[in-house]
């Protein structure tokens, strides 16, 4: 089983503007430094930590089958849709399941702190047979908040913390926390920790 990233964020969750005003820099020297390295690493550490997905974008997850009837989990919340469940049946054969009373039924929690999707057959239904073989199931999916505007203010509040400590730590060999703005960072960001212990391929 494996989780893999299809189509990457469009656009940031913080802006080149909001960086350098929280970072009270005032000159333009370090600007593609800033927005090519320093917000792209703050969110996706952010996205890491939390196991979220803060901008809209394309995920991909491979099973080896559907499992035993539990609900299957989508990493990296809020899931926005559900763009295909594709599997190989036991003949060999690809297919794709829908959803609907004949097929799947599609949990997805809302809200900022909305948890794991999820997909389940429908009432009277059960899992489709799949060969076996690796990578069976096939799902793709697209989670985030959506546009910029869309992210919870306090996600934004951390990444700008964790951009704060990116760019004065620059060289650093510390491991872990290195200043206060990354320790506040965190502190920011654990409320929209998506924790699930029995997810193993996030």
């Amino acid at each position: 089983m494996a989780l893999s990233l299809s189509s990457a964020p469009a656009t940031e969750p913080v802006t080149l503007t909001e960086a350098k005003a929280h970072l009270k820099v005032d000159h333009a020297a370090d600007d593609d430094y800033i927005e090519d390295f320093v917000i792209p690493a703050a969110r996706r550490y952010g996205e890491t930590l939390t196991h979220r997905a803060f901008i809209t974008q394309t995920w991909v997850l491979r099973l080896n089958g559907f499992g035993c009837g539990a609900p299957v989990l989508l990493p990296r919340p809020p899931l926005v849709s559900v763009t295909s469940v594709a599997y190989t049946d036991s003949n060999g054969d690809a297919q794709t399941w829908s959803a609907g009373s004949t097929g799947y039924t599609l949990e997805s929690p809302s809200g900022e702190h909305a948890l794991h999707a999820s997909i389940r057959p429908s009432y009277g239904e059960s899992y489709p047979s799949t060969r076996n073989i690796v990578d069976s199931v096939v799902l793709t999916y697209v989670a985030g908040y959506g546009a910029a505007s869309a992210v919870p203010v306090g996600i934004k509040h951390g990444l700008l913390m964790l951009i704060e400590d990116l760019y004065r730590q620059r060289g650093s060999n510390l491991q872990g926390p290195s200043s206060r703005a990354a320790i506040a960072a965190e502190s920011l960001l654990a409320p929209f920790i998506a924790w699930r212990h029995d997810l193993r391929y996030d």
